[in-house]
């Protein structure tokens, strides 16, 4: 059986995946629930992302990603001393998920950023969609969905509501 491509993502009520300056600040506050990402992170083998979500994490301070490969989509090279299993890769998106299917042991975790995960959706690419609805709503920002996609339908496999407001909603494709 080949990976699984995973959208495991926090969105804003309105769709956002970051505000209208790419960033994720307004997560924080909502950081200290428990989400279940060391169980997510435990069967996941690589982890797919866009050059300004690479970029945006590397700022973090310690590399979350650790002990995970990470391909980065990107035509630029990565900075001179990328973490320990980050790759570079370029070339069409259908490719390149095409490849990491047939070589990742474990599921592929796609963390996008928005055009990535956009691009993923248009092709139908998507396995699934694990997706954390936070209580705010940005009015502007990056969207997880692209206006102009295509009608998809999915189908509810899980709701988990969190004291904080938070609701956990997982799809697979329908």
């Amino acid at each position: 059986m080949s990976a699984r491509l995973r959208l495991y993502a926090a969105i804003s009520l309105d769709g956002c995946l970051a505000d209208d300056r790419g960033e994720v600040g307004w997560l924080h506050p909502f950081d200290v629930q428990d989400y279940g990402m060391a169980g997510f992170l435990a069967g996941i083998g690589t982890v797919l992302t866009g050059r300004a979500t690479y970029d945006q994490a590397r700022g973090f301070g310690d590399w979350p990603y650790a002990g995970k490969r990470v391909v980065v989509l990107t035509r630029r090279p990565l900075d001179a001393d990328p973490p320990a299993g980050v790759e570079a890769m370029q070339g069409e998106i259908g490719s390149v998920v095409a490849r990491l299917r047939a070589e990742t042991t474990g599921d592929i975790w796609l963390l996008g950023g928005a055009a990535v995960a956009q691009a993923c959706l248009a092709l139908d690419l998507v396995d699934s969609l694990e997706l954390f609805v936070i209580p705010l709503v940005l009015g502007a920002g990056l969207r997880l969905f692209s206006p102009a996609g295509m009608p998809q339908g999915w189908r509810l496999e899980a709701a988990t509501t969190y004291a904080n407001g938070v609701v956990g909603l997982t799809y697979h494709r329908a």
